[in-house]
């Protein structure tokens, strides 16, 4: 193993990004004004406007959502890596998979 791919690798360089960061963060606190508590610093603030609590009650239609966009997406990344001397079969029978996941996921909502 030679010096260059030890300090190439990996572990070292998120070690290196890490110690830069920290250092990035502790200077920060040395150049920020102290913090002095009140009330506005703590208050909800949206848009200009002081903002006032309400209730959401979320659905399960976001579920549903969030779960369509995951099959989908994870079939696009499949696909996207699939070999090139992949089978036309394998690709085509994999959406047919998909394409009846999504219909039964849109079936049941």
């Amino acid at each position: 193993m030679t010096l260059w791919s030890l300090v190439l690798s990996p572990i070292s360089i998120a070690f290196l990004a890490l110690c830069i960061g920290y250092l990035i963060y502790a200077w920060s606190k040395t150049v920020a004004p102290p913090f002095v508590p009140s009330h506005g610093k703590v208050m909800p603030y949206v848009g200009g406007e002081v903002a006032e609590a309400q209730v959401f009650q979320p659905g399960y239609a976001f579920f549903y959502v969030a779960l369509f966009f995951t099959v989908v997406h994870v079939a696009a990344l499949v696909i996207a890596l699939a070999p090139p001397d992949a089978p036309l079969w394998g690709t085509a029978g994999y959406l047919a998979i998909i394409a009846a996941a999504v219909v039964i996921l849109r079936w049941e909502h």
